[in-house]
């Protein structure tokens, strides 16, 4: 999996919650990924775990709020 493919697949698995939500969620992890570099791709999609795991938290937190 690579950057765009994590990126596509959260942002499906989000369309659940509000679109200003969202939007805030995709952009913080392309900020994410943008600061850590093109090189390190590889290391943040193995310490961010699948898109599954990184969705279901944003989620989570969604819903406490």
């Amino acid at each position: 999996m690579n950057r765009v493919e994590f990126m596509r697949e959260l942002e499906r698995l989000l369309c659940d919650i509000p679109e200003h939500d969202r939007l805030d969620a995709i952009a913080y992890y392309n900020d994410y990924f943008d600061e850590a570099g093109i090189e390190n791709e590889q290391s943040v999609i193995q310490e961010l775990g699948s898109p599954q795991k990184v969705a279901q938290s944003i989620i989570e937190d969604f819903r406490s709020s």
